[in-house]
C-alpha cells in the first residue's frame, strides 16, 4: 500500500499574484517575489502616505513615541482629515468593488467609541456614504497593574493601543481601472479622521444554494428559527446561508460529523453574534464551537458586539473566540472574515485541520493558537492583522503536544501585542514563508515563557523563509515605550524562561529589516537552550545589535550570518562565557523554498501543480490507479479533464499529498 501523509481534503481556489503596473499607486509587497507572506492575496494596498496618494489633509510624521496614534499606522505614517470636505485620493489600478479603510476616530469618556461618515467620490463625482465607528477600536491597559486590556479610558491611570478599526463595504459603482477615487470627510467637526490605507479588489460573485451540488444540502432562512437550534437539528447536512446579514444571540454549537455551514462568500454573509459580553449571562455567547470530524465552513464573515477581551476584564469570563473546540479530524475552514471576538481561532486538539484564504483581524487577543493538542495541521495563504496577542500561536497546554502543525504563505501586519508567531512547546511544528511587517513588540519569538509541554528532543521545530520588517523594541517607560511592562523585545525574541529548556530549533533564511532595537534576542533566566541553530540570517538595518545574549545559557550554533547596518559598535554583544556559539555549516537542513511541491491547486476539474524543476510527480486515483506522470519543467504543469474525487499526488517515492478536485 502507498504510504501517505496525512492531508486535509480541501479545495483550494486558485488566486493569482497581484504584481502592479510600474506606474502604480498601490503598493506592491517586498517579500511578494519571493512568495513570502499572502503573495497570492486578492486585495490591492493603497496607502495614505507621502508620494502615495494627493489629500488636503495633513500626515503624520512617522513615530516609534507610542503616545502618538501613527505608532500603530503602517511604516508608522498615517493622514488626518479635521476639516470637512478634506479629503485623500488615489488612483486605482484595477477595476474594484470592494473597499477596506483602516481608520482611527477618537474614542468618547466611556470606552465606546464615536461615528464619522465619509463620501466616496469617483472621478469628481459623488456615489456612496460610508459611516465609520470606533466603537470596537481603544484597549486601555494600566500602566501600574494588570497587563489585560480593558474599553475603559483613564489618561490618569491607563494608556492605549489598538486605536485603528476597519471597515469593508461592498461599492454601490464599481471603480474601473485608472479610475481617481477619493474619500472626503462629510462632516463639519474639527475632530481628525485618520486613514492608515485602502484596500480594494474585485468581489466574487456570491454563492447561490443552486450552485451546490451536495445532494446533502438545505437552505436555512431566518424564517427556520434561530441559527444555532437550526445548525443542531441537522447534523451531517451542508447548511447554507444566502446573501444577507444573520443576527445571532448564542453561540453555534455543531454536533455532527461532516455538517458544513457554507455562506455565500465572506463579503456576502454575515453572521453578526448580538448577545451583550456585558452581561454575566450573556457574555461568552459568540462564535462557533465543534468537536465533529469533517466539518466545512465556508464564506463567512463572522462579527460580533463585542468589543473587549474579557467580561469584567477577568480572564476568568472570555467572550467568546471566533472558532473554537477542536475541530475533529480532517476539518476544512475557508474564505472566513472574522473580527472583533476575543481570538480570531483557539483550537484545541484538531487533528490535519486545514485553514485557508481567512482573515483574522480586529481582535482583542490571538489570531489563530493551534493548542493543545493540535496535531497535522496547516494555516495557510490567510492576513492576520491589528491583533491584541500572537497573530500566529501554538501554545502545547497541559498534556497536549502540538505536533506536526504548519503557518505558511501568511502575513502579519500591525500587531499590539506579544507577536506575530508565536510558538511555545511542541514537536516538530514549523512556520515558513511568513512575513510579519509593523508589529509593535515582537516581530516572532519562540520561548519557554507559559506552562505546559516542552519542546520535545525528538526531531526539531523549524522556522525558515521568513521576513521581519520593524521588528522588536527597546525598553522604555510603559506607554511609550518598550513592550506592555516597558521591556525589550527583540524582532525575534527566543527565551529559554520559567517553564522548561529550549531545545531543538532550526532557523534557517531569515531576513530582518529595520528592527526597532535588537534583531534577535537570545536569552535565559531558570532554564537553558539546547541546540539552537541558525543558518542564511541576513540582517539590516537595527537600532541596536543584530544579536543581543542576555543571561544567555546553553548552546547553539550558526552558518552564514549576514550584518548591514547595525546601530551598535559591532554586530552583537559579548557572548555570555554560559553560552557556547560556535560556526557550525553542515548537519541538519530545512526545506528548500522551491520544495518539490509547493502548491497543489484544485479548479474547474483540472488539478494544477507547481514546484521543483524535474521532480517526478505521479497522479492516482483513490483506487490506486495512475492518471498522469510527468516531470515538472519547473512552472506549473495542468492536469486536465479529471472527474470529481480525491486523488493522490506522489513524488520522491515516499511523498504523497491528497487533494480534492470537484
Amino acid at each position: 500500500m502507498m504510504h501517505m501523509e496525512i492531508r486535509n481534503l480541501c479545495l483550494v481556489a486558485l488566486m493569482l499574484a497581484i504584481v502592479p503596473n510600474a506606474s502604480a499607486q498601490s503598493i506592491p509587497f517586498a517579500d511578494d517575489e519571493n512568495e513570502r507572506g499572502y503573495f497570492d492575496r486578492p486585495y490591492l494596498r493603497y496607502e495614505a502616505e507621502p508620494g502615495k496618494c494627493e489629500t488636503t489633509g495633513t500626515f503624520a510624521e512617522p513615530s516609534y513615541d507610542q503616545r502618538n496614534i501613527q505608532s500603530e499606522a503602517s511604516n508608522q505614517v498615517a493622514v488626518q482629515l479635521v476639516a470637512r470636505n478634506a479629503y485623500v485620493r488615489w488612483t486605482s489600478d484595477r477595476a474594484a468593488d470592494g473597499l477596506t479603510i483602516r481608520f482611527s476616530l477618537p474614542d468618547d469618556p466611556e470606552g465606546k467609541g464615536t461615528t464619522g461618515n465619509f463620501t466616496l467620490y469617483l472621478e469628481g463625482d459623488s456615489v456612496q456614504a460610508i459611516s465609520l465607528n470606533s466603537y470596537w477600536a481603544w484597549q486601555y491597559f494600566l500602566i501600574s497593574g494588570s497587563k489585560y486590556p480593558d474599553n475603559t479610558p483613564d489618561e490618569e491611570t491607563k494608556f492605549p493601543r489598538m486605536r485603528f478599526d476597519e471597515v469593508h463595504v461592498k461599492l454601490e459603482s464599481e471603480i474601473p481601472a485608472n479610475a481617481t477615487f477619493r474619500l472626503v470627510k462629510a462632516d463639519d467637526n474639527d475632530v481628525p479622521y485618520t486613514i492608515d490605507f485602502v484596500e480594494l479588489e474585485e468581489i466574487p460573485e456570491p454563492v447561490t444554494f443552486e450552485s451546490i451540488t451536495d445532494e446533502n444540502k438545505i437552505l436555512y432562512t431566518p424564517a427556520d428559527g434561530s441559527l444555532p437550534y437550526f445548525v443542531s437539528q441537522h447534523k451531517g447536512k451542508t447548511i447554507f446561508l444566502p446573501e444577507g446579514k444573520y443576527e445571532v444571540d448564542g453561540r453555534i454549537i455543531i454536533s455532527g460529523d461532516g455538517t458544513k455551514i457554507i455562506g455565500a462568500g465572506m463579503w456576502h454573509t454575515e453572521i453578526y453574534f448580538t448577545a451583550s459580553s456585558d452581561d454575566r449571562s450573556t457574555y461568552n455567547q459568540r462564535g462557533i464551537e465543534t468537536y465533529s470530524d469533517n466539518v466545512v465552513l465556508e464564506g463567512l464573515y463572522l462579527n460580533t458586539i463585542n468589543n473587549k477581551r474579557y467580561y469584567n476584564n477577568d480572564p476568568v469570563y472570555q467572550v467568546g473566540k471566533g472558532l473554537m473546540g477542536s475541530f475533529g479530524a480532517n476539518s476544512c475552514i475557508r474564505d472566513l472574515w472574522i473580527e472583533h471576538f476575543e481570538c480570531g481561532g483557539w483550537i484545541e486538539g484538531a487533528d490535519a485541520l486545514a485553514i485557508q484564504y481567512c482573515r483574522f483581524r480586529n481582535n482583542y487577543a490571538d489570531g489563530m493558537n493551534l493548542a493543545n493538542g493540535c496535531v497535522n495541521s496547516v494555516v495557510e495563504h490567510s492576513s492576520f492583522r491589528n491583533n491584541g496577542d500572537d497573530d500566529m500561536a501554538s501554545w502545547s497546554r497541559a498534556d497536549g503536544m502540538c505536533e506536526n502543525n504548519v503557518y505558511r504563505y501568511c502575513i502579519s501586519e500591525n500587531n499590539w501585542r506579544a507577536s506575530g508567531l508565536g510558538f511555545f512547546g511542541g514537536k516538530q511544528n514549523k512556520a515558513h514563508n511568513i512575513v510579519i511587517i509593523d508589529p509593535m513588540e515582537a516581530g516572532f519569538r519562540v520561548t519557554c515563557d507559559f506552562p505546559g509541554m516542552p519542546f520535545s528532543n525528538d526531531g526539531y521545530s523549524e522556522f525558515f523563509h521568513i521576513s521581519v520588517h520593524k521588528g522588536g523594541v527597546a525598553g522604555g517607560i510603559v506607554g511609550i515605550g518598550g513592550d506592555l511592562w516597558g521591556n525589550q523585545q527583540g524582532a525575534l525574541h527566543i527565551n529559554s524562561s520559567s517553564q522548561y529548556d529550549l531545545q531543538n530549533i532550526h532557523i534557517d533564511n531569515i531576513d530582518f529589516y529595520d528592527s526597532k532595537n535588537d534583531a534577535i534576542f537570545i536569552g535565559s533566566t531558570t532554564h537553558s537552550i539546547k541546540n539552537l541553530i541558525f543558518k542564511d540570517i541576513h540582517i539590516n538595518r537595527t537600532g541596536r545589535y543584530g544579536i543581543y545574549f542576555y543571561n544567555t545559557r546553553g548552546s547553539g550554533s550558526y552558518c552564514n550570518m549576514q550584518y548591514e547596518n547595525i546601530g551598535a559598535s559591532s554586530n552583537t554583544n559579548t557572548v555570555p562565557s554560559s553560552f557556547t556559539f560556535t560556526e557550525h555549516c553542515g548537519g541538519v537542513s530545512v526545506p528548500d523554498n522551491q520544495s518539490p511541491v509547493i502548491r497543489l491547486f484544485a479548479l474547474d476539474g483540472n488539478l494544477h501543480i507547481m514546484g521543483q524543476q524535474n521532480k517526478m510527480v505521479s497522479v492516482y486515483d483513490i483506487w490506486g490507479r495512475k492518471r498522469y506522470q510527468a516531470s515538472l519543467p519547473g512552472g506549473p504543469i495542468i492536469v486536465p479533464n479529471l472527474n470529481a474525487g480525491i486523488y493522490i499526488v506522489s513524488w520522491d517515492a515516499d511523498q504523497t499529498m491528497k487533494v480534492l478536485v470537484n
